[in-house]
């Protein structure tokens, strides 16, 4: 439990300071409402099926976890309603119970993911800060076209659609095997629904439909793992064998952001 408590505070504060750095340029988005409202209202209102949507993967602690059962936020509202994980409860409610009769991929709670983090609050050498997470990411891809259904910047209008821009939510306390299996029935879900908005918008029928992914640190993880193995089971896996690169039939390009690999570039086949 000390452990516990311990990572969680320290990896908390080196990682969103890192995320707080690279959006710093995003974090006084909408100060001028009037100027931005003028300069992007019709770049966030082109939608056309001419470029890929985009999938935004959050990294580790970026996704908010929901007790389902109660509706209790387990983690990513900072309030009193919250689970507080510097307590046993929900240090408890945070955890996942390992045993030596079940393998990682079995374990299971009535935790689920729900949604990406928009704020989250840290203390970064004592001083109090709120960093706006991965709403900067989300507004600023809005602002250029790539429009959410959850967040954006209010002072545009982006018209009615939302079928070119999602969150991937996912339970970060599971592995990336299974968070990549989970990333390849979202993919085949939102491309089924991007496929009827191009035909009930445009009328047309767009079989090869490819996502543009934006990960952070351990999302760049998952994806890598998903454009490399696509959903194949780790022990599936056999080191002699090339790497067949299962996912670059749903992948049209991938940005990491941050993401804790040791080698620096991924040679991709083609």
């Amino acid at each position: 439990m000390i452990y516990l408590k311990f990572w969680t505070k320290r990896y908390l504060i080196v990682e969103f300071a890192l995320l707080a750095t690279l959006l710093s340029g995003c974090s006084h988005i909408g100060a001028t409402d009037a100027e931005v409202n003028i300069i992007y209202r019709r770049s966030a209102q082109y939608h056309q099926p001419d470029r890929n949507p985009v999938i935004v993967i959050p990294g580790l602690m970026g996704s908010r976890l929901v007790d389902i059962d109660s509706g209790q936020t387990v983690w990513g509202a900072f309030d009193a309603k919250a689970a507080d994980p510097q307590t046993d409860e929900g240090a408890r409610l945070m955890s996942l119970t390992i045993s030596d009769d079940k393998d990682l991929s079995s374990l299971k709670d009535n935790i689920e993911p729900d949604g990406v983090l928009d704020k989250i609050k840290i203390k970064l050498f004592g001083i109090p800060l709120v960093v706006r997470a991965y709403a900067g990411i989300l507004a600023t891809l809005g602002v250029g076209g790539y429009r959410d259904q959850d967040l954006g910047l209010n002072s545009i209008d982006y018209g009615d659609d939302h079928f070119t821009c999602f969150q991937f939510d996912y339970d970060w306390r599971l592995s990336n095997v299974d968070n990549a299996q989970r990333l390849k029935v979202f993919i085949d879900e939102k491309r089924e629904y991007v496929r009827a908005a191009y035909k009930a918008r445009y009328d047309l029928d767009v079989d090869d439909i490819k996502f543009d992914i934006v990960a952070h640190s351990m999302g760049g993880l998952i994806a890598r793992y998903f454009l490399r193995y696509g959903d194949t089971k780790l022990d599936e896996i056999r080191d002699e064998d090339p790497v067949p690169w299962l996912g670059k039939s749903d992948i049209g390009r991938l940005i990491l952001v941050a993401p804790p690999m040791v080698d620096r570039w991924m040679h991709l086949p083609g």
